[in-house]
């Protein structure tokens, strides 16, 4: 298999993980954040059993879910159901190391590709049974586990405390300019590769309460879909009548927070519709982190709203990121009519 291929593969992989790994996050994310509206912050050292507290119990059980979850499915998306118990094994006691997100995916992928070697050895097909339920699932856990404890579990957690520490220290300008670069990557490819990069950065943030750039990012989420449907708004006579259906569809998408939203828009006018979502979600990403919004749930834009620690702030961003995004492209976009002409134009010279 080529080097190219191979990264695709890898990349696969990963994306599986994060896809399983995302509803685990915002359930969590969210009971948590309820707890706090309904408790208040003094929730966290409350004791007994209360709604407050029960509500917190279930979202930190969801969040301590995170690390074995993107391990097994990443393992699962290598190795298939073989994979799934000693991922789960060893992804806990990745968490309970402290390996954090990272730890996740180092164990999904060691565990991943030994089982997928062990699968492999030939036995007499009345040994199979035995392969998949007792020796795979305990020689793989034996090697990973002890491989984790022993060697890799320390330098791990080392680079965990590091990527914490680095982002927790970050103010001002250099958190701006990480939020804006990574609001960027977020419109790029509307839900591709570089947004689920950006994503997946944010989502390991979060999981070490790097509130900070999680927020922003998160932010970044419905901007193009919502920016694009205002755009549509302010100048119809520059879209078609399915471009303007898409935009009131974009509008509920980018409540509800799927980027997907835009793109029909990118489609039918790449050249001037993704420079456009990009600076966009940028400028919403810059801003949020230089107002300082916290969101401690995964919830988008609107979502997220009820959970933000500013949420004047957070709506003064989703509106300034939505209209630079349509007034942008606006500019850019001549009336239909006139794009029109220029088309008959160019085929009369034909």
């Amino acid at each position: 298999m080529k080097f190219k291929e191979q990264m695709g593969e890898l990349r696969r992989h990963l994306m599986t993980g994060v896809s399983y790994m995302i509803p685990v996050v915002v359930a969590g994310g969210l009971l948590i954040s309820i707890a706090v509206i309904i408790g208040g912050t003094g929730v966290w050292d409350q004791k007994g059993t209360t709604l407050a507290t029960s509500l917190r119990d279930i979202g930190l059980t969801g969040l301590q879910l995170i690390v074995p979850v993107i391990a097994c499915f990443i393992a699962y998306s290598i190795a298939d159901r073989a994979a799934i118990a000693p991922a789960l094994i060893c992804g806990m006691l990745a968490f309970k190391l402290g390996t954090g997100f990272i730890g996740g995916i180092v164990v999904g992928l060691l565990v991943g590709y030994l089982v997928e070697w062990l699968k492999q050895i030939k036995v007499r097909a009345s040994l199979m049974p035995l392969l998949a339920i007792l020796i795979i699932p305990v020689f793989s856990s034996l090697v990973i586990g002890l491989l984790l404890i022993f060697v890799i579990g320390t330098p791990i957690t080392s680079l965990m405390a590091g990527i914490t520490a680095w982002l927790n220290s970050m103010k001002g300008t250099n958190i701006v300019i990480l939020s804006v670069i990574l609001g960027l990557m977020m419109a790029f490819d509307m839900g591709g590769p570089i947004n689920k990069t950006a994503y997946t950065f944010a989502l390991a943030s979060f999981s070490i309460q790097a509130y900070a750039v999680s927020s922003a990012v998160f932010i970044a989420i419905s901007i193009p879909p919502l920016g694009l449907a205002l755009a549509t708004l302010l100048a119809p006579k520059k879209y078609t009548d399915a471009e303007k259906e898409a935009g009131k569809s974009g509008i509920l998408m980018g409540i509800i927070g799927i980027t997907e939203g835009a793109i029909p828009f990118a489609v039918s006018d790449p050249f001037r519709v993704i420079p456009s979502i990009m600076i966009g979600s940028g400028v919403a990403c810059g801003l949020s982190a230089a107002f300082g919004v916290v969101n401690k749930t995964v919830m988008s834009s609107v979502m997220g709203i009820p959970f933000v620690n500013k949420p004047v702030f957070h709506i003064i961003a989703v509106l300034a990121g939505c209209l630079v995004t349509a007034i942008l492209l606006n500019v850019l976009k001549k009336d239909i009519k006139i794009e029109n002409d220029e088309v008959n134009t160019v085929n009369n010279t034909f």
